[in-house]
């Protein structure tokens, strides 16, 4: 007996966890379709057995009614424990409610008629058939997800914060809703987002967090898990073309979820879209050499550049032909010299006084759309040449919000040796790209966008890759990677052709105020652009002349003919018979100019050691054109006409900056004892009206800057 059992039982090389996983699949996808069939059997026999007696029938439809409600709760605090996903929760309640409602209308109105039992069978089919598949496609990914997130529990420590929802979007990012519980707080998770993301194998900064204002044991995760912008965007051109820019946000590039960056630079827009309106945020773009500000430096420009009622100036005192060439002719004060910029920011506080002035006078406590004066974006290019340690910078910085003027300072490294803290305390916006330490985004990112794990330690690896913060962009937002859409310089410098047509001239407030230093500035009527393909192989072409006269400075220098090579080979090309022949005319001529003298002089006989008789008593006396005595002397009056006249002249020539030695002669003219402590008198006069300023810089020690012509003005 013992033999033949043995000989009957079958064998099966399956494990005792794969054998329990196939019973667990046949209840699973079994189990729906016994509750159809086999269901009508105990609801009929029921509905027969209290037909009978209506108060035993509604008391069991209660019963059953409270009993399905009952269950409902259960798997809703199961489901709850078990950290099953929303989704999942809903379709438990969903089956838990059918069937109790079958069940319960089953009973009272019975399964005897072909009516009820076809809409059993019917809906029973349907849901069968809906468990089956939704057991078959989303069992498996909810379950992988639900067995890593507690690999990460285990491993990381992550036991007391309780994944809640989990959904991505389809474009490589996963937003997970995540509630810290028991006295766990949301600094204790972003501790353990390094290890959670070597845990998902993903690089720094992927993994960021977000608390919810109103309760902070609800954080928001948010996984990149992929690059999007790897391959960039090509640029789609300006955003809103002919608008105002005080109408819509500028767009410069993408985030890596797709969504468009957008940008409100005024801060008073009247369709801010997914932005929000506020004050004038002066901006920092940081980020190494090669990291990509220029290119997004450049995106402004061109929205600007396309748009009504604004002016851009542009600051680069390193290379502005390179970097802004292309633009140049819809810039209205390109500023490329160190001493331009120093002067231009000494006068741009009277600008920003005369503005606020205006907007005062109609009622108004910042830049609106329509106001009459046109919103001047400041774009200022390897700031630390001129804003490290640079007094009128801060107050600038201070005061340019309410005057519509928005700044953007684009800075390798904000240190306080680049950039004066005060300064970088009145920048509160940034645009952070590349950085070489991670860390360094502190000096140009809000602390909320650090804290919440933007971290751009890719160096210059990655251009145009960059985090945008304020600006009216969300804060959820702020550490979510984003990068500039890919513009050719063609493409720009056509768009900002095209913006002529629409660009508003500078307002007449603002020109007055800048004086003559705008009226002499450098202009543009053409932009400087790299060679086309076939073209000669030269990186960018002679800049078309211009109507200001120092707009010829951008041409490039002919090269002097004396001064390359040695002597000896500049004249191996000479004819020597022409030098000879040269020579022997310049003989002749200076034989007839000693033949021509009538009196070879009197005292060619006296030597070196000789002592000269004095003259005559009666000897003629030589004139040199000059005065005696005091006759021919200035007042102190006509001594201050005079220099304000030889500094309007300078003004009208392009001069703007002098040393107290080019006006010794109008002092030697003045009648007074002490002309030195008058021509002081008359500086600090003449600083304090706005006319003069004095140079700060090493190289510039003891000369001064002129603002604007003392006579400009009516003056």
């Amino acid at each position: 007996m013992a033999r033949r059992a043995s000989r009957s039982k079958k064998f099966d090389p399956r494990s005792d966890e794969e054998i329990q996983e196939s019973r667990g699949a046949r209840l699973t996808y079994g189990g729906p379709w016994a509750v159809t069939v086999l269901g009508p059997l105990p609801v009929e026999l029921a509905h027969v057995s209290l037909t009978g007696n209506p108060t035993a029938l509604a008391l069991a439809a209660l019963g059953l009614a409270g009993t399905g409600a009952a269950v409902c709760r259960l798997m809703s605090h199961i489901d709850a424990r078990a950290k099953r996903p929303k989704d999942q929760r809903i379709w438990h309640q969903v089956n838990t409610g059918v069937v109790t409602a079958a069940a319960t209308l089953g009973t009272v109105v019975g399964i005897d008629t072909p009516a009820t039992a076809a809409a059993w069978f019917l809906g029973g089919v349907g849901m069968a058939a809906a468990n089956n598949l939704w057991s078959k496609f989303y069992k498996a990914g909810s379950e992988k997800s639900a067995s890593r997130w507690e690999k990460l529990e285990s491993e990381i420590g992550l036991a007391k914060h309780e994944l809640k929802e989990a959904n991505s979007n389809g474009k490589g990012t996963v937003i997970a809703q995540v509630e810290a519980k028991d006295g766990a707080t949301a600094d204790d998770l972003a501790r353990r987002i390094p290890a959670m993301a070597s845990a998902l194998k993903l690089g720094k900064g992927r993994i960021t967090h977000t608390v919810d204002d109103d309760d902070s044991s609800q954080v928001t995760l948010r996984v990149q898990v992929a690059d999007l912008l790897k391959e960039g965007f090509p640029w789609r051109g300006p955003s809103a073309f002919g608008a105002s820019i005080g109408d819509v946000p500028i767009r410069t590039g993408r985030y890596e979820d797709g969504e468009d960056l957008l940008l409100n630079l005024t801060g008073r827009l009247r369709d801010p879209g997914p932005l929000s309106n506020g004050n004038v945020e002066h901006c920092i773009a940081m980020g190494v050499n090669g990291a990509g500000k220029t290119l997004g430096n450049q995106l402004i420009i061109t929205e600007c550049c396309t748009r009504t009622e604004v002016s851009v100036i542009v600051i680069d005192c390193s290379k502005f032909q390179q970097d802004f060439g292309h633009l140049r002719h819809g810039i209205e004060w390109p500023i490329d010299k160190k001493e331009a910029a120093r002067r231009f920011l000494k006068i741009l506080p009277n600008a920003i006084e005369k503005r606020t002035d205006y907007l005062a006078a109609k009622g108004l406590s910042a830049w609106e759309p329509g106001c009459g004066l046109n919103f001047l974006v400041i774009v200022g290019e390897e700031a630390a040449d001129f804003a490290a340690d640079n007094e009128h910078y801060q107050k600038i910085l201070r005061t340019a919000r309410a005057a519509g003027i928005w700044i953007v300072t684009s800075i390798q490294r904000a240190t306080h040796n680049n950039m004066d803290t005060d300064s970088r305390a009145n920048s509160p916006a940034g645009l952070c790209f590349g950085l070489r330490d991670g860390a360094d985004s502190q000096y140009c990112l809000p602390d909320e966008a650090v804290e919440a794990g933007a971290w751009p330690q890719w160096g210059n690896r990655k251009p145009g890759y960059h985090y945008a913060a304020g600006l009216g962009i969300p804060e959820e937002r702020w550490h979510v990677t984003a990068r500039t859409e890919l513009a050719g310089k063609h493409d720009q410098a056509d768009a900002v052709t095209a913006g002529a047509a629409i660009r508003t001239p500078l307002d007449t407030v603002t020109a007055e105020a800048f004086g003559d230093l705008y009226v002499n500035r450098t202009t543009y009527d053409a932009p400087l652009l790299p060679k086309e393909e076939g073209e000669e192989n030269n990186p960018q072409q002679q800049a078309a002349p211009a109507p200001a006269p120092t707009a010829t400075a951008a041409s490039p220098a002919a090269p002097a003919a004396s001064s390359s090579g040695p002597p000896d080979e500049e004249m191996d090309d000479v004819d020597e018979d022409t030098i000879a022949r040269e020579v022997e005319e310049l003989n002749e001529m200076l034989q007839h100019v000693l033949d021509e003298d009538p009196e070879p002089g009197e005292y060619d006989h006296l030597r070196i050691e000789d002592d000269i008789e004095p003259p005559a008593d009666d000897a003629p006396v030589l004139s040199l054109g000059g005065e005696d005595g005091d006759t021919g002397k200035l007042t102190s009056e006509q001594g201050r006409q005079e220099l304000y006249k030889r500094l309007d002249t300078w003004v009208r020539e392009g001069k703007f900056s002098f040393a107290p030695r080019e006006v010794t002669d109008i002092l030697l003219r003045i009648g007074l004892a002490d002309t030195k402590r008058w021509f002081y008198r008359e500086r600090d006069r003449l600083i304090a009206d706005g006319v003069l300023s004095e140079d700060e810089s090493d190289e510039g020690f003891g000369q001064y800057d002129i603002l604007r012509s003392p006579l400009s003005g009516g003056n």
